[in-house]
Parts: C-alpha cells; sequence; structure tokens
C-alpha cells in the first residue's frame, strides 16, 4: 500500500543529493528508493499516471511499517514551481531538504556531467557567450539547466509559497562535504529519529568522473533516450522499477579514475559577476555569509 512522501531532498543538482539519499537510507527508521531519483512530481508522464503507480515502481512489493520515514529525492524539484506545489498537495506536512552549492561550481559540475552523457554539445569556453546570447524560452542548449538552476533565492522563494520555512532545512553543500556525519545527525534529529545513528559517510555516490569516449557517451544517451526504441524494447524484457540498474552499468562502463579539468579564470570570473545578486539575494533569504562564492 503506498504512503506519503515524509522527506524530500530537493536539490540542488550535482550538490551532494545523491550521497545524502543514500546516507539517510542506512538509518533503520528510513526507507529510501534505490533509484538516484524519485521523479513523479517533475515528471507529467508519472504525475498524471496516479501516485500508487509510481510507488510501486520506486518502493516496489513493499509494506512499509508505519514507524518508518519515507525519503525520496529528487534533485531538481526545488527550480520546478509546478513539482513543488504537486508535493504540497501530495503532502502539506512533508520536510524538504535542499543543499545549496557554490553556483559556478554547480554549473561547472553539471556541465561536465551533461558532456560526459553525451547532452552537452558545446564547449564550456562558450558558455559566456551563449549567456549574453540567450532569449528567455531559447533551450537549445539548457540555459535553465547549467544557469538557472543557480538561482537559489528565486527557487527558495517559490518553496516558501508553499511550505513554510520551519518545514525547510537548507544546507550549505561545504557543510556536507565537510562536516558529513554532524549534518546527517541534524538532520535524523529534525525528521525525529535516533540521532545517533552514524551512517557510513566516507563513501561518495555519484561523483562526476571523467569519461573515456565521448562517441560512446552519446550512443549511450541514444540508447536510454525516454521515448526511444531501444528503451521502450528494453522495458518490456526488463520491470521499470529494474531498468535503471541498466542505465548506471552501461554508463559506469565509461567512467575513469582521475580528476576533471578546472574551469580557466576567465570563465569563472564572468560567472562569479553573473551571479554576485543572485547569492547577495540568498544571503538575506537564509542569513548566511556567502562572500566566499563572490571570490
Amino acid at each position: 500500500m503506498s504512503r506519503p512522501i515524509d522527506v524530500m531532498i530537493v536539490g540542488a543538482q550535482k550538490a551532494g543529493t545523491t550521497s545524502l539519499l543514500r546516507y539517510l537510507g542506512e538509518h533503520p527508521e528510513c526507507i529510501t528508493h534505490p533509484q538516484k531519483e524519485f521523479a513523479f512530481f517533475v515528471d507529467s508522464h508519472e504525475y498524471n499516471n496516479n501516485y500508487n503507480q509510481a510507488f510501486n515502481k520506486y518502493f516496489p512489493n513493499k509494506t512499509i511499517p508505519l514507524n518508518l520515514k519515507i525519503v525520496a529525492k529528487s534533485a531538481g524539484l526545488y527550480a520546478n514551481e509546478n513539482a513543488i506545489k504537486r508535493l504540497y498537495d501530495h503532502n502539506p506536512k512533508c520536510e524538504l531538504i535542499i543543499i545549496l552549492r557554490n553556483p559556478v561550481e554547480r554549473a561547472y559540475s553539471s556541465y561536465l556531467m551533461e558532456k560526459n552523457y553525451g547532452s552537452a554539445k558545446f564547449e564550456f569556453s562558450e558558455l559566456p557567450e551563449l549567456m549574453k546570447e540567450h532569449k528567455e524560452n531559447d533551450e537549445s542548449w539548457g540555459f535553465n539547466f547549467f544557469i538557472e538552476y543557480g538561482f537559489y533565492a528565486k527557487h527558495l522563494n517559490n518553496i516558501y509559497k508553499y511550505f513554510p520555512k520551519e518545514q525547510v532545512y537548507v544546507i550549505l553543500y561545504d557543510e556536507l562535504k565537510n562536516h558529513t556525519l554532524k549534518v546527517c545527525q541534524d538532520i535524523f534529529n529534525i525528521i525525529n529519529i535516533d540521532n545517533l545513528f552514524q551512517p557510513n559517510v566516507e563513501v561518495k555516490h555519484n561523483v562526476t568522473q571523467k569519461m573515456y569516449s565521448q562517441f560512446y557517451a552519446r550512443v549511450t544517451k541514444h540508447i536510454l533516450k525516454k521515448k526511444g526504441v531501444f528503451r521502450r524494447l528494453f522495458l518490456k524484457i526488463i520491470p521499470t522499477n529494474k531498468a535503471y540498474k541498466f542505465g548506471e552499468k552501461l554508463r559506469l562502463i565509461n567512467k575513469k579514475n582521475g580528476k576533471n579539468s578546472e574551469m580557466n579564470d576567465s570563465e569563472k570570473k564572468y560567472l562569479i559577476t553573473f551571479y554576485k545578486q543572485h547569492n547577495d539575494e540568498l544571503e538575506k533569504i537564509i542569513k548566511c555569509d556567502l562572500s566566499d562564492w563572490n571570490k
């Protein structure tokens, strides 16, 4: 029997959300989905099909005891007001967690991930020019995904239209990175479960890695295309709630050890200047010093 989501990690994308989901899922009083994303609220097709069907996809064949907290994650939900409203309609008492990462670093990490997936077809050095030429509703290169996802003040204000601030736990990425166990135990305390439990925070999940082949990345993207022929055929053989593992294995083949290159100074300076006004507005909302984001 399906139950509403108790705790939702709503973002930000490329800010440690998958790792946090896994850490919370280790707690004996929590249950989480094995997939990286709980897409129900952002995917209109899933949403229109009904919640019970989606719940069985993400929590298959599970009768969940009432004492367990159901924790889900959708890393782009925070930037989608329609999805926020859907979540509120689903459970107005849901507790939200949002992790905020320096938007310049987040944009670059997001770009590297999409480049590795074969989705980003431009070089990062082209980004400033693409941003200057950007027109509203022009999604040809993904302005929302790479840039607008970093407008945290705007997105928090949209969340606060529906959920009271006391239900929204804001975490800075550096805090999660440097004090992982403390952040997890603070969350355990907030959602009223044993806050002495210690998950294995040494393991990092969904880390952006270097890739072997751009060609392989594009072929994999074509195979996994949501409405593509290959995917439809594959889903006839393997249940939807297990198909995500196939995609993960395909992508894993193309990953290798080693750090990605850093963005150059001119790109970084451009983005720092671009985001400053947004960061200043965010400081006022969360009452936290973000001056390091402007360096």
